[in-house]
């Protein structure tokens, strides 16, 4: 049997390969294989561990002047200016990330924060955003960061508001609550970029095998033609002998 040619066995051989086709082509080539299922799951981890935050919580903290404005615009500018009189202070930051034991950079606790103020009725809200890369981590901070502005802004006096009055009350009304399936873990990126490596690197060994013009050896002969194989007639080529 020569490794050269198996043109006539591909002339009638059957549509469909077998099992055990499949699994010798793979295993002939399983650093192909092998290859593209790391390098894909290798890429869907990294991805994982380093992706944006996917979990946001929200809370929101309910206040009201001593004296109520006489129109929105009014309300607005209430509002605005007791949010800064209460966040400005570089205290105020660090006192929430204290509550919280954040040890990450403060860019980065700015970056995943989003407070606001807004009239709403005829009172005003501050709304707090926090996205983290945990539920729970994304509702302690939004909590932290609403309970400490409600303490605050109840603090602030007549004197110290432009309007000539302070906040009459200050209440944390919605809590932030641990967020559910905003995101699945690393580890689920990594095991379906797995699968699909694996079916990638199995697709591309099938079709280089498809393409290749012999027989490696004889266990390859007797895989491919479904049939056991007697004898070989060893390959003598120049190009073998040179070594």
């Amino acid at each position: 049997m020569t490794s050269t040619d198996r043109r006539g066995w591909q002339d009638g051989r059957r549509d469909a390969a077998s099992l055990a086709e499949i699994l010798h082509v793979l295993k002939g080539r399983r650093l192909l294989v092998v290859g593209a299922v790391l390098v894909l799951a290798g890429v869907a981890l990294l991805l994982g561990l380093f992706r944006e935050p996917a979990y946001t919580a929200e809370a929101v903290v309910d206040f009201a002047p001593r004296q109520a404005p006489e129109d929105e615009d009014a309300r607005r500018a209430f509002a605005q200016e007791v949010f800064s009189a209460v966040t400005s202070p570089e205290e105020f930051s660090e006192g929430v990330k204290e509550r919280v034991a954040w040890r990450g950079p403060p860019e980065e606790f700015r970056d995943r924060l989003d407070p606001g103020v807004s009239s709403v009725g005829g009172g005003v809200e501050m709304r707090v955003e926090f996205a983290g890369r945990e539920p729970e981590e994304a509702a302690r901070v939004a909590n932290a960061y609403a309970q400490m502005f409600a303490l605050e802004a109840g603090r602030l006096g007549d004197a110290q508001l432009s309007g000539g009055t302070g906040v009459a009350e200050a209440r944390v009304i919605r809590r932030a609550v641990p967020a559910g399936g905003s995101g699945p873990p690393a580890l689920l990126y990594a095991a379906v970029a797995a699968g699909l490596g694996l079916l990638v690197g199995g697709g591309a060994a099938l079709s280089l095998e498809g393409k290749a013009g012999g027989w490696r050896d004889a266990r390859d002969a007797e895989v491919t033609l479904r049939a056991p194989v007697l004898g070989s007639i060893p390959d003598y080529s120049p190009a073998e002998n040179e070594g």
